[in-house]
């Protein structure tokens, strides 16, 4: 009998994964989301060029979502030939979807890791316009986030104010989302719903959190400090003002 039930449990999850639409009832359901993203910002020497794995896992109050680096081989026009190691580099944000808060580790350009919390305000403005994401329909929303403007597409069918990254606050799942200078692109790939446990906050209780307006300015000033260091062959360090989110004002 155990061996029939874990042949239709197989075969069950492999039908209501990628991208199902009005086939059965998702809203008691947990879900998880696999993303493309790139980030190709080569406009000056400030810039930086990434490729990612992204992971989001929602109920649709509460959510995790992790990074990963993918090892990549890229030609820049600005930088030539270069390799991205991945080094086993991870990141994780946790959200809270009802207050538009964002919590996770950050360590770039800091001696020691901080705990930032976020408050995460996004203003989207909605259109009409719509566009088919691997057989689902999807409606454009436009908003402005810390310093690129982005259009997104979110699918209504499935009710999950969630998206990559800090994304979140349409009214439906956020399948694609491109920055308007196309430096940052994000795509999702794979759709699964599961029945895994309620994503839990990891810093849930903390005290000695910082907010990511405190995080910029100890960013600025590791920035002006290393642009203006000179080694003693005279060489420049360059050091990005701009991740997918602008850590140095232009």
């Amino acid at each position: 009998m155990s061996k029939y039930l874990l042949i239709f449990f197989f075969f069950f999850n492999c039908f209501i994964s990628l991208f199902p639409n009005d086939i059965f009832s998702i809203e008691e359901d947990n879900i998880e989301i696999e993303y493309t993203i790139n980030l190709i910002d080569e406009v000056d020497d400030y810039g930086s060029i990434l490729f990612y794995r992204g992971l989001l896992k929602s109920d649709g109050n509460d959510s995790e979502f992790r990074f990963t680096l993918k090892d990549t081989i890229f030609e820049s026009e600005l930088l030539g030939s270069f390799e991205i190691n991945s080094n086993n580099f991870k990141k994780f944000f946790y959200k809270n979807l009802e207050n538009s808060v964002v919590y996770y580790k950050e360590k770039r350009g800091l001696k020691n890791p901080i705990i930032i919390k976020d408050n995460v305000k996004i203003n989207w403005n909605l259109s009409n316009e719509t566009k088919i994401i691997n057989g689902a329909k999807c409606y454009k929303a436009y908003c402005t986030f810390r310093g690129r403007d982005y259009e997104a597409f979110y699918d209504k069918s499935i009710p999950f104010k969630d998206g990559p990254f800090k994304f979140s606050g349409l009214p439906g799942l956020i399948l694609e989302i491109n920055s308007l200078d196309g430096s940052v692109k994000m795509k999702a790939s794979l759709i699964t719903y599961t029945f895994e446990e309620t994503p839990v906050n990891p810093y849930k209780g903390l005290v000695d959190v910082s907010s990511f307006s405190d995080y910029k300015k100890s960013y600025i000033k590791y920035f002006k400090k290393m642009t203006g260091y000179k080694s003693d062959l005279d060489s420049e360090v360059f050091v990005p003002k701009r991740y997918i989110e602008y850590l140095v004002d232009e």
